[in-house]
């Protein structure tokens, strides 16, 4: 029965033959499809060996003498493989011994040539006539660069396109290995099954008329399609817009016999899903060369050109964050100079004296720009922030209460988890992260529509953060959902691109998608968005959850604050220098200014006991602020710091407060929030 079975099987893999008269002495004929196999092994790098049931190489192909080198034929496997003297533990071919009707497992293994790999063995058993197991076959398959995979994957991040490069090429190279590999192969049926199950890539086999003769069982778990479902049939798996390159290719391969090498196209599943395929091809000819068919390999890079978007996306990030950061900070230290001389004069004015208009006006557009160097510095890694734990829910309600004031066309609903989950964040960036989904999704919903918001906890496992760069665990999850008219998939790729907008000039810097993907890349989450046209947009934003208690907001003083002691003001730039001294005398201090890190040391050495406050300039040439502040703590360990920098409160300044510095206050800033600052640090 097992000899019958088999026949059986092997009937199915024949086709037959239409005027053959030479050959087989068989009129008619069948053609085994072996014959026809040439193209197939030349895409599948797979070395095997055959053992004894002692466990003993009896035969074995190229590809494996490759790996455990020529003395291997006529040793126990696991000797040859493993340098062991005895079997290896979940030894495949033991569980095919054992009864199973075949056996699988992976080992770390050093190849002859010393190198350290990952090989996936694939036993299957060798039957005599009467059925019984005389030894087995085992497909050696080479799993290294998968196994590798996550370790490039954390270590090497930043080379991300270079891997992908690297492994295209081995895509090609290991093309060539399997055609030479078929070459010296034994045309066995049984063999050629066994690939053709073993291979991970999806295998269509067609007549000439495109229709299915043949289906690999990988095609099935790709694809969901079975055989019984397709035999003679054609696929329904070709997009619109990939049907006439697919047909051109189909016929130039048909008429030239010219392989196909990683042709890149798409398809469907038969769920609907739409995958990125490379498609490798051959045409197969009768014993005559006349074409019979042809043989397709599939293979999913679905996952790779995930990677290779994200890596873009990345990319262009990245290569403006240096630039936005220097950028703000310069533009921060103009504004500085600007909100100084208007406060200046707002001080010396009555309120209802005519200049106050403009004066408001002025500290208005102020104010404006100060958003968009937030912004700015949101796309900067100088953008850290000033983290504190957190109540996710009441943050969104409160800047959702803002939003929804002026916006009574929009219908929202929140669904908030209780209890809210704690996350550590700075409270204003946050803030314009959600202000900028609200904004997106009221402008596109021009007619009005509904806006949800949701909150929930969820747990991300390494597969779901490696891709993004953060580690596994719990995190907030909030999502924004809208009515509006979607986004086409096209600009779905680029929505978190700098500058990039589809807004009238008006309406839209295209700084603010971009922004907020800065700063939730920044406090170590992830921003994702998915829409479908007329059907509205959902952005999803995850960050780590705290054990910290929640901190309840503190309000901002308004009212100016005088004080007679002496400040040593430390700035690198003149008009800071200037402003800021006029500042301070206007609120009664006395004032010493250094325009240098080592100005200011030489000054604290010299002065040191005067001087009841320093405001000191992160940023600067030559000592800057973080080693001025060591050496100035030195000479007097207990005097009072202020750190001003027209960046966010990033790395440089967390750490510097972290070691005892006494607060800090970022350009611009008025005179009401120097004042505060000021008292709050000498009184605290």
């Amino acid at each position: 029965m097992e000899e019958k079975g088999n026949a059986e099987l092997l009937n199915t893999l024949m086709f037959p033959l239409s005027n053959r008269t030479q050959g087989t002495g068989d009129e008619g004929g069948l053609y085994p499809l072996a014959e026809t196999f040439s193209d197939l092994i030349d895409v599948m790098d797979i070395a095997m060996w055959q053992l004894d049931r002692d466990y003993r190489v009896v035969g074995y192909n190229k590809k494996a003498k490759e790996i455990y080198g020529p003395d291997a034929l006529g040793e126990f496997c696991y000797r040859a493989a493993a340098k062991r003297d005895t079997r290896c533990n979940n030894c495949p071919a033991k569980m095919v011994y054992d009864g199973r009707p075949s056996g699988r497992s992976e080992h770390r293994r050093i190849d002859s040539s010393g190198k350290e790999i990952f090989i996936d063995h694939i036993a299957t058993p060798i039957r005599d006539a009467a059925g019984n197991i005389t030894g087995s076959l085992v497909l050696i398959i080479d799993i290294t660069r998968y196994k590798l995979q996550e370790r490039e994957l954390r270590e090497h991040r930043d080379h991300l396109e270079e891997r992908v490069i690297t492994r295209t090429q081995e895509l090609q190279e290991s093309q060539e290995n399997y055609r030479r590999l078929y070459e010296k192969t034994s045309r066995s049926e049984k063999l050629y099954r066994t690939l053709f199950n073993a291979s991970a890539d999806a295998i269509v086999i067609y007549n000439l008329k495109g229709e299915v003769q043949f289906l690999s069982p990988s095609f099935t778990e790709i694809f969901g399609w079975r055989m019984d479902e397709l035999k003679g049939k054609p696929i329904p798996f070709i997009p619109e817009s990939e049907k006439e390159s697919s047909l051109v290719e189909i016929h130039r391969l048909i008429d030239t016999g010219k392989p196909s090498r990683n042709f890149p196209t798409k398809r469907f599943t038969k769920d609907g899903r739409r995958l990125d395929i490379y498609i490798s091809a051959s045409r197969y000819d009768d014993n005559d060369g006349n074409p019979m068919g042809i043989l397709v390999i599939l293979k999913d890079v679905t996952e790779v050109k995930s990677m290779e978007r994200r890596l873009q996306q990345v990319q262009r990030i990245e290569a403006l964050s240096t630039l936005a950061g220097g950028i703000a900070h310069d533009f921060n230290n103009l504004l500085m100079a600007i909100q100084g001389r208007t406060s200046l004069m707002s001080v010396e004015l009555r309120a209802t004296h005519p200049h106050m208009e403009h004066i408001g006006a002025i500290e208005g557009y102020i104010q404006s720009a100060t958003q968009l160097t937030k912004q700015l510095l949101g796309l900067s890694r100088e953008g850290k922030y000033e983290v504190q734990a957190v109540e996710i829910n009441e943050l969104l309600l409160r800047s959702l209460d803002m939003f929804g004031r002026t916006r009574k066309e929009i219908s929202i609903s929140t669904q908030l988890h209780q209890p809210s989950p704690v996350v550590g964040v700075d409270r204003g960036q946050i803030e314009q992260v959600l202000l900028n989904m609200y904004v997106n999704a009221w402008q596109a919903m021009p007619d009005g529509g509904s806006l949800q918001l949701t909150t929930q906890t969820e747990s991300l496992d390494d597969a779901r953060c490696k891709p993004y760069g953060i580690p596994s665990g719990d995190y907030a999850k909030v999502s924004v959902t809208d009515t509006g008219t979607g986004i086409p998939e096209a600009n779905l790729q680029r929505i978190f691109d700098p500058f990039f907008t589809t807004k009238e000039k008006e309406r839209g810097t295209g700084l603010g998608l971009a922004s907020a993907y800065g700063i939730i890349k920044n406090h170590g989450g992830i921003i994702t968005v998915s829409s479908e046209i007329g059907r509205g947009t959902t952005f999803q934003i995850y960050l780590p959850l705290t054990e910290d208690p929640a901190q309840k907001q503190s309000p901002t003083g308004t009212t100016i604050v005088r004080g007679s002691e002496t400040v040593l003001l430390v700035d690198d730039e003149q008009m800071i220098i200037e402003v800021g001294r006029a500042l301070l005398e206007k609120l009664g201090y006395q004032v010493v200014t250094a325009q240098s890190g080592q100005e200011a040391v030489d000054i604290v050495k010299r002065r040191g006991e005067a001087i009841d406050l320093i405001i000191l300039d992160l940023i600067m040439p030559g000592i800057k602020g973080g080693e001025a502040f060591e050496r100035i703590r030195k000479i007097r360990p207990r005097i009072p710091v202020i750190l001003s920098s027209g960046y966010a409160l990033n790395g440089q300044a967390t750490e510097v407060l972290n070691r005892g510095c006494n607060g800090f206050i970022q350009k611009p800033f008025t005179i009401s929030d120097l004042s505060n600052k000021i008292r709050k640090v000498l009184l605290p």
